[in-house]
């Protein structure tokens, strides 16, 4: 006897907005590079090596820049472990509104020097205006008016 074919009803189609894994194992590479990029930021927020962190939560300096550049899965008790000694929350390493770009690790040394010198800025109002000007700077570099008429943002 033969089988009836299965109604179009019934085929799911994959959702978009899911993120995309490789059939074979799995991984999220776009995800663990992101996931990556944060480590890596953290780490040099702190000053610190890949050794120095490799050797407080007790794994090589190779397999940290693995991570950092997202060729590895981080397992949570090592990501906990370097939280840790970065001094940050674990929650910290995920932002689902906002994901790391995985194409400008170089950069993160620069973000990280500005982010610094706008924390020495004591005066609330001028590091509000720092925010917007950099706002206004993004925003003009993709083609988009940043300011209102009045100047302000």
């Amino acid at each position: 006897m033969a089988r009836a074919p299965r109604p179009e009803a019934a085929v799911v189609e994959p959702k978009s907005a899911a993120p995309e894994r490789t059939k074979r194992t799995g991984r999220n590479p776009e995800f663990e590079a992101a996931l990556g990029a944060r480590i890596r930021a953290a780490r040099l927020a702190a000053h610190m090596s890949q050794g120095a962190l490799g050797e407080a939560v007790g794994i090589s300096f190779q397999q940290v820049q693995k991570y950092e550049l997202g060729k590895d899965r981080v397992a949570a008790s090592t990501l906990q472990g370097i939280a840790a000694v970065l001094g940050v929350h674990p929650g910290s390493f995920f932002d689902a509104d906002m994901p790391a770009p995985t194409d400008s690790i170089p950069d993160i040394r620069a973000v990280v020097k500005i982010g610094q010198r706008i924390q020495r800025v004591r005066e609330p109002a001028v590091v509000r205006r720092l925010l917007a000007l950099a706002d206004a700077l993004a925003e003009e570099e993709n083609g988009q008016s940043a300011l209102t008429g009045d100047g302000a943002p």
